[in-house]
């Protein structure tokens, strides 16, 4: 064998190796298929992390624009063109601890920047598209920081964005009638049960939605 030959035959086997480490990297990229944007510090950051586990307990991946979590993807990936593939191929993209600016940013359809751009994609590819924030989404006050705040959660929400305050509990709503579409809505914010109060009236329809999504039933009574 000469000595072109053997150059031929190294880069043959390098290739190889290469496309082997490709697929099994890309295979355990797929396995984690929520995606967690964290434009900046986060409010609570234990509180978020516990939220993040009961949420996606099968992993997630995390873009850490901080550059605090030492399990976060490499600087160079925190790019448009380095988390557009790990958004196509992502279940859940999730937004966390976003600024109001953001918010507004994507409530208002602008893509300008790469977050509100690979957030905006994912609400269009129908994908399941989280915010994780610091608050609990204030009611809405018109002409205030606390309205404008109120309409683009409200306008996310329109797009079935879910929106889950992962910083303190959120007072249950406990409803006296339990229909299909009480049931579906609660799963669809993934919660494992729906909250009623005692003597609640339970429909049919419910009941089967329930047994199909897995949920259950839970009584609390009001408290005076």
């Amino acid at each position: 064998m000469d000595r072109g030959e053997l150059h031929k035959l190294i880069e043959e086997v390098t290739a190889q190796v290469g496309q082997r480490l490709a697929r099994k990297n890309g295979a355990a990229r797929r396995e984690k298929a929520h995606l967690v944007l964290l434009p900046g510090p986060a409010a609570f950051p234990e509180k978020l992390q516990s939220c993040l586990e009961r949420r996606y307990p099968e992993g997630w991946t995390l873009a850490d624009f901080t550059g605090a979590a030492a399990d976060a993807l490499p600087p160079e990936l925190l790019s448009r063109e380095g988390l557009l593939p790990l958004a196509t191929q992502a279940e859940t993209v999730s937004l966390a601890a976003p600024p109001v600016s953001l918010l507004r940013e994507i409530a208002a359809g602008e893509d300008a920047s790469d977050l509100a751009y690979l957030v905006i994609r994912s609400i269009l590819w129908g994908k399941r598209v989280e915010l994780l924030l610091d608050f609990a989404p204030p009611r809405f006050k018109r002409n205030s920081l606390l309205g404008q705040v109120a309409e683009a959660v409200d306008t996310l929400a329109s797009m079935d964005v879910a929106a889950v305050c992962y910083a303190a509990p959120q007072e249950r709503e406990r409803v006296t009638l339990v229909t299909e579409e009480v049931v579906r809505a609660a799963a669809k914010r993934r919660e494992e049960a729906v909250w009623c109060e005692l003597g609640a009236i339970i429909t049919p329809s419910a009941r089967d939605a329930l047994k199909e999504l897995g949920l259950e039933i839970r009584y609390e009574e009001r408290k005076e």
